[in-house]
């Protein structure tokens, strides 16, 4: 309930006047409702006196349930629309806060949630909550009005006859209150299933490659079948609860009508009731029951609704994990960059992954990490761009420690470019403009804004992008591809090879020519000849990125990690990691002179190529 409440106050409070015109429509709703029924009454008793006064009285009758059966359709179209409108609305603005938070969550919260639960909380449950706050919520408030507007009608028709025929209708509603229970845990349990069968889909999809080349379709339809069955077994259960709900609720009706005709019948022969209010009464009798049977049809949608809202709470109620900013630095120029014996243990893990790390760069210089896998090196570039929060003061930039900067203005003067970078099914142009940029386009002839991939946008020559094309060696394979800049690379850039999935990520971290740029042993995919032109171009970033040509721009402070020596070898300063601990330090030259780790994985790299 206190989610429901806290949700309501959120984001349907906005919407209280259409709630309230909504409520006075379903008001008049009802009140022609019950009034139809005592005009049918009147009319027969009316009619029953025969005489041509009597016929004056039924035409008269007769156009005042025309008119109210006009207001009936306009009252209750008006009540869906002030109702459902709002409902889609509130949708919308919880998708998108949904979204803007799962955006704003760190890593860790990631490793413990699955992929298919996180989709079907952001379609099934959302969808399901619109439901609660549409559709539901106009029954509920309909119930709510209709009920007692039907007992005052039935009450001042005949008190006696209203006590009779409630009392079985009651004892249904005591047995639909326990099915409530029943359904709530029930939905529960199948939107658990649910996500669990997105999980299923979205991981074998993933993973198709892999499932195909190991032959073991058969074995992923077979937990796809597990998974179903189980969903299927949950919802099989709860149609039948309201299976039988549905039956017994129009069973006590037909009771309470049995006891109308049953009692009102010998009250009507005896003189105490006339004709016309015992069919008032049997014809509000079936419209309450009617009400009482669409209630056992919202209990899904309240349940399922409710429990939606929570899992929704769950996920927007997670702490971003972000500890708020009390430092205003921006990375504007190239920063000097400074690790202060910085440890790091994985929360959960035992035994630490970097241990005391220490390192001075200036502004503009570069600094290779060499080492084996699992040294530590990617551990190090997570806690560089904040993927998870270092110890305090053990990562300074400029001076600042990262942990007081606001973490979005931090990240937006850096570029990374993983090891396996992601690339969206989108074109390759998209792919590298991936913050939206426009520096290539120009606005329509209106000179309006016109949204992304409108054609009033006119491509243009973009220096930046022909820049950086040259510079991540991609403008042979743009020949190659069919609609060069144009293409659609596919999900996860399937399009391409590895080498090109890396290529291109680094074409879009250089698209910003970020301050700080931190490259991720990435040039693990590609051949020796399209390596060296790399390497040239990473020492070379000086003066090859500016907007401006005629502008002297500086070179980012650059930190590339990289399991081979020939892309460290114009580093200002290089680590070498084992087991997270630096055990040697210095630059190219100096670490062959020593003879080190790295000097002999220098000299074994050097005679594969010679080999190759």
């Amino acid at each position: 309930m206190k989610s429901l409440l806290r949700f309501l106050r959120r984001y349907a409070a906005r919407n209280l006047p259409h709630y309230a015109l909504g409520l006075v429509a379903l008001l008049l709703t009802n009140y022609a409702v019950v009034r139809v029924p005592a005009l049918i009454g009147q009319a027969l008793d009316v009619l029953g006196e025969a005489g041509p006064l009597a016929a004056a009285a039924g035409q008269s009758i007769a156009l005042e349930l025309i008119l109210w059966a006009v207001i009936v359709v306009v009252a209750r179209t008006a009540s869906r629309i002030l109702f459902f409108n709002p409902g889609r609305e509130v949708e919308l603005r919880l998708a998108i806060d949904l979204f803007r938070h799962l955006l704003a969550l760190q890593r860790p919260f990631y490793a413990t949630r699955k992929l298919g639960e996180l989709v079907s909380v952001a379609i099934n449950d959302i969808s399901s909550v619109r439901l609660l706050i549409g559709f539901a919520g106009l029954q509920v408030f309909n119930v709510i009005v209709a009920i007692p507007m039907h007992l005052a009608q039935m009450w001042s028709t005949d008190p006696v006859l209203t006590v009779w025929c409630l009392t079985p209708v009651l004892l249904g509603a005591i047995y639909m209150q326990r099915v409530v229970s029943a359904f709530y845990g029930l939905i529960r349990r199948s939107l658990e299933l649910l996500a669990g069968v997105s999980d299923r889909i979205l991981e074998t999809y993933s993973g198709i490659a892999t499932v195909r080349a190991h032959a073991a379709e058969a074995a992923m339809i077979r937990r796809f079948d597990e998974r179903s069955d189980a969903y299927l077994a949950v919802l099989l259960h709860l149609s039948r609860l309201r299976a039988f709900a549905l039956p017994l609720l129009s069973f006590t009706g037909l009771i309470g009508a049995a006891i109308i005709l049953w009692i009102g019948g010998d009250r009507v022969i005896a003189g105490e009731l006339k004709i016309g209010a015992l069919a008032t009464f049997t014809a509000l009798l079936v419209s309450l029951v009617g009400l009482l049977t669409a209630v056992a049809w919202v209990l899904t949608t309240v349940s399922r609704g409710l429990v939606s809202l929570t899992r929704v709470d769950q996920v927007l109620d997670t702490p971003t994990g972000v500890p708020p900013a009390t430092d205003d630095y921006a990375l504007r120029a190239p920063p000097a960059l400074e690790l202060r014996r910085l440890s790091f243990t994985y929360p959960g893990a035992d035994a630490p992954v970097l241990s005391d790390i220490s390192v001075d760069l200036g502004p503009g210089r570069t600094l290779g990490i060499f080492g084996r896998t699992g040294a530590g090196k990617t551990t190090l570039i997570n806690l560089l761009t904040r993927v998870y929060d270092p110890p305090p003061g053990a990562v300074r930039v400029d001076g600042h420690d990262v942990l007081a900067l606001d973490q979005d203005r931090l990240r937006a003067g850096l570029a990374v470019v993983p090891q396996d970078p992601f690339l969206f099914s989108t074109t390759l142009r998209d792919n590298i403009r991936l913050r939206g940029e426009r520096s290539g386009h120009v606005r329509g002839a209106d000179g309006e804004a016109a949204r992304e991939g409108a054609d009033d946008w006119a491509e243009v020559d973009d220096p930046q992008l022909t820049r950086v094309l040259d510079a991540a060696c991609l403008e042979d394979d743009l020949r190659a591809l069919p609609d060069g800049l144009a293409t659609v690379v596919g999900e996860r850039g399937v399009m391409l090879s590895g080498g090109q999935r890396q290529r291109v990520a680094l074409a879009r971290a250089l698209y910003r020519a970020p301050p700080l740029l931190i490259l991720d042993d990435i040039l693990s995919a590609v051949d020796q000849g399209t390596e060296a032109r790399l390497v040239a171009a990473i020492r070379g970033l000086r003066g090859r990125l500016a907007g401006d040509a005629t502008e002297p721009t500086t070179a980012p402070t650059t930190v590339i990690v990289s399991h081979r020596t020939s892309v460290l070898e114009h580093a200002d300063e290089i680590l070498v990691l084992e087991a997270g601990r630096v055990v040697e330090r210095g630059t190219h030259d100096a670490l062959i002179a020593a003879g080190g780790v790295y000097a002999r994985t220098h000299d074994h790299q050097g005679a594969e190529g010679d080999h190759d």
